[in-house]
Parts: structure tokens; sequence; C-alpha cells
């Protein structure tokens, strides 16, 4: 696919290259299938339930308004229907994920055969990219769509010519997937007029340009947002906005970028806040400085995607939440920025030939052992807490009580329903669970590290006695989705048990 002249390739495609490319694809649906098994977590049955609400398919586009809505994943869930294996949800973002990879070759191919494998690889094997190219949400189709963007970019001649059309389209289906595109796409129509201005072409003649070559994806957000506006006029269920930590200041800015840069490289520790970032930034300016220097055509585009991007988002007050996920869109380009400068560096002295490579060759292996804990972890083995709770509750009732029932719940009524519980499920609220002592206790909002073995509820500040649980088991979590569930079981022993056990906070 091209949209204009094309640029001279050092490095023209081979059989071995379209060998390779094919290899590289097998490895990174392989990884991709491999971290679609397990449990489905929080967000992908929340996906999930807003598709069992649906009467009809066009109901996803004005009438489920929520942000959790991410209305093509949606709409798949809503035609897969209700009680089918995990990994069928989430088909749609493994098949996504595969052509993302081809995507990213295609984007950089004009650089040659090198760049294209490169781009290839790092698309595949990066854990972020198999983390969301293995969940049932919109992130691994909108990684899609913003590929096929940047490239139309990147080829654009005109402002009138057909790239901008492949531009507006994928914008249009990009958002349908997921709006964090948003932001990237608005960077890309300031590259095109950057590009353009950097040309010979005056100011004013620039942002025209730029506005004539965006007006197809304008049109496109605007149908989109007609949906919107509509559903919160006549609302029936759901919200956008949301999130349960905002933050008053920079912190979960610096927080949610930390984490998907620590991510990105491997996820080995969270270190000093702001560390990861600092260091990303300072070496993403370096890199986008020195491709502006040697004169290279994606420079501009790379500039606003990794500079303009995380600016934008300060502008805007966004991310308000501490997920690394906000930032998924900009990460995406990683591969293409190494994949560039790997090539530029293999036109350079051997050195930098050296360089390249065991830049490229750690960063793959540190993604490697990244993907191996994604694997064997996984966002959570919830199955196995259901079990632990039903299999050893003999009564008709299960009582439990969590220190946030809303997370607990979703996860706990979609295993109870696709396994067809026959027991009533009692939730005690965080506020209740002291005086209403369930049976079992589910702590959900632990970071890492161990679990308590003991929990004391009640005692000097209710009106209730002191009762002790005590910890029999644990489901884990590795990497950007998930939670650490904690099992407690009732102990029958004496109210003044809680103060003689060690260890045994009230």
């Amino acid at each position: 696919m091209a949209f204009g002249h094309r640029a001279q390739i050092n490095d023209p495609l081979r059989p071995a290259h379209v060998v390779l490319a094919v290899l590289i694809v097998a490895l990174g649906v392989g990884l991709r299938v491999q971290g679609a098994q397990g449990d489905l977590w929080q967000d992908e049955i929340w996906s999930l339930n807003h598709a069992a609400t649906m009467s009809a398919w066009h109901e996803v586009f004005w009438n489920v308004i929520h942000d959790n809505n991410h209305p093509f994943n949606t709409l798949y869930l809503y035609l897969a229907g209700p009680g089918r294996e995990p990994w069928v949800y989430r088909l749609a973002s493994i098949v996504a994920g595969a052509l993302s990879i081809v995507a990213a070759g295609w984007a950089v191919a004009r650089g040659g055969g090198g760049r294209m494998l490169i781009a290839m690889l790092l698309t595949a094997v990066l854990y972020p990219l198999v983390h969301f190219g293995s969940e049932a949400r919109g992130y691994a189709l909108m990684i899609l769509f913003a590929y096929i963007a940047f490239g139309a970019v990147d080829r654009a001649q005109s402002p009138t010519g057909p790239a901008r059309w492949v531009f507006g389209l994928m914008v249009t289906l990009g958002a349908l997937s997921h709006f964090s595109i948003l932001p990237i796409a608005f960077m890309m129509s300031v590259a095109f007029g950057l590009k353009r201005l950097k040309d010979g072409h005056g100011f004013w003649s620039s942002v025209h340009a730029t506005m004539r070559f965006s007006a197809p994806a304008a049109g496109g957000l605007a149908l989109i947002g007609a949906g919107v506006i509509y559903g919160l006029n006549h609302l029936t269920r759901g919200w956008y906005g949301g999130g349960a930590a905002y933050c008053p200041d920079e912190g979960c800015f610096i927080g949610a970028l930390d984490s998907i840069v620590r991510f990105t490289t491997g996820g080995f520790g969270a270190g000093m806040p702001g560390l990861h970032s600092g260091l990303f930034v300072i070496l993403v300016i370096g890199a986008v400085s020195w491709l502006l220097l040697e004169h290279r055509s994606r420079a501009v585009l790379y500039a606003t995607l990794f500079i303009g991007t995380p600016l934008l988002y300060l502008a805007l007050g966004q991310p308000n939440v501490p997920f690394g996920r906000y930032f998924i869109a900009m990460i995406a380009f990683l591969p293409l920025l190494l994949a560039d400068l790997a090539g530029e560096l293999r036109g350079r002295a051997r050195s930098g030939r050296v360089f390249a490579g065991v830049a490229i060759l750690a960063l793959v292996s540190a993604n490697a052992w990244a993907v191996t804990r994604f694997h064997q972890n996984g966002r959570g083995n919830y199955g196995e807490v259901y079990d632990l709770i039903t299999e050893n509750n003999p009564g008709h009732t299960i009582s439990v009580g969590s220190d946030h029932t809303f997370r607990f719940s979703m996860v706990f009524d979609h295993l109870a329903q696709t396994r067809q519980l026959d027991k009533q499920m009692l939730y005690s609220q965080p506020k209740n669970v002291k005086r209403e002592h369930p049976d079992w206790l589910v702590l959900v909002m632990r970071s890492a590290g161990a679990a308590k073995k003991m929990v004391c509820l009640g005692g000097e500040d209710t009106d209730s006695s002191p009762v002790l649980y005590g910890w029999i088991g644990s489901s884990e979590y590795w990497g950007l989705a998930g939670a650490n569930w904690d099992v407690y079981h009732r102990l029958p022993l004496t109210p003044e048990s809680c103060s003689t056990v060690p260890g045994a906070p009230s």
C-alpha cells in the first residue's frame, strides 16, 4: 500500500525477509494465544456485562454510554454471546494483535527489510502489546488502526490524496475501538502540518492543508460524537469518566507513565517514582533529535507522538488515574522508532551496528522475561478462589465480605453464573463487614507482597465483638491488569483470640 512517491529502499525486501516475517507473526500469535488463557478479569467482565444489556447490535454506539464500553469490542462480545470460554471473548484482540505486527512492519517498510523485521519483532514480543493483544477490550484494535494511520500520514504527499481518506477511516475505526487514539491522531495531524512547513510551505498554507487532510477524520469523529451526545441525552445506563483513584496533581501522570515504561522494559520493580519516566523522556528526546538532525522523514512524526502526546495529556489534565494503559497508544509506536534508529545505526560504523544489536537483544530478552511472568500468573486465577470458597462451604448460602465489593462481586458473580452455582451469595459491604462478620473475607486491594496470615475484624471501634479470620489461599496476578485476592475464613475462636494471636491486626 502506498500513497505517493515511494522512497528509495537501501535494503529491498527479499524472500528471506518474507520467511522471517511469517515466523515473527507466528511467534506473536503464539504469545497472544497463551496470554489469552485464564480467567476473565474485572474490566473484561464489565464489558461483557455491557454487551449482555443490549437488545440489538446498534445499541453499542448510542445506548451503552460508559468509558468501559469499547464499541467494536463490546459489539464482538455481543455477537459471541454468553457462556463462551475466555479465549473466545479475547479472539478479536488476538487477531488484531497479529495484524498489528504486520501493520507495524508495513509502516516502516520504506526503510528496508531490516527495519521492517525489527519493528515486527518488537511489536510481537513487547509485553504491553502481548498483554493488550490478548485481552477482551478495545486496545488491540485501536493499535492496529493507529499503525495504519501512521503509515498513511508518513506516505501522504498532499492534503487531498487517498492518504487522507485512509487516515480518516483509521482514526474513526480507532475511536470506535478505544478513545485513546484521539490524542495521537491529533498529534499525527500536527505532524502532517509540520512536515508541510518543513518542506517550505508557508505557515497558513500548512494550517489550511492540515485542516483539509484531517477533514475526513473530523467527520467520522463527529458522527461518533453525535451518538455519544444522543446517548447522554437519552441516558439509560452508564457514564463517561470513572475510576476509583483520582489524583489531585501530577502524581497519577508520572505513575501511569512510569508503569507503562517499566513494563515495556521488563517490569523489574517499581523503583524511585519518576525514574522510569525521566529516563524514557531523555532517551526519546535524544533519539528524536538525532533523527531530526539526520533529516529523516519520520522524525517529525516521532517527535509529535512521543513528545507532543505527553504534553497534550498534561495540558488536558490526563491521565487522572494511575494506570499505564492510558499511555499504550503512544508506547505502541516504540517498535517503529527503535526500528528506524537501528536502521540508521546499521549504516554507520561497526560499533553502531553492535550497539543497535545489543540494545535490541536486551529489550527482547527483558520482555521475554516479562511475558513469561505474565503467562505464569496472568490477570489472576479467580476460578481457584471461587472453587476454594464454594467447595468448602457446606451451607446453602455463602456470606462473603471484601474491602472492595464491586471489584470482587463482579468477577465472583460471573463465575457463579457460568458455573451455575446452586447457592445464594450474600455480600457484606466494606462499611458493614466488621459488624456483619461474614463466613468468608476476600481482600482485593493488596499491592505486591505477602498476604497477612490473620485478620481481626470488629472490636473497640464497633458495637460487635472482634472476630478472627485466618488466611487459606491467594490468587496472584502480574502485569498491567488484574488483582491479588487473599482469601480468609472465619475461625471458630473466642473473641479474646484477636489480642493473643501474633500478627493479627485489627
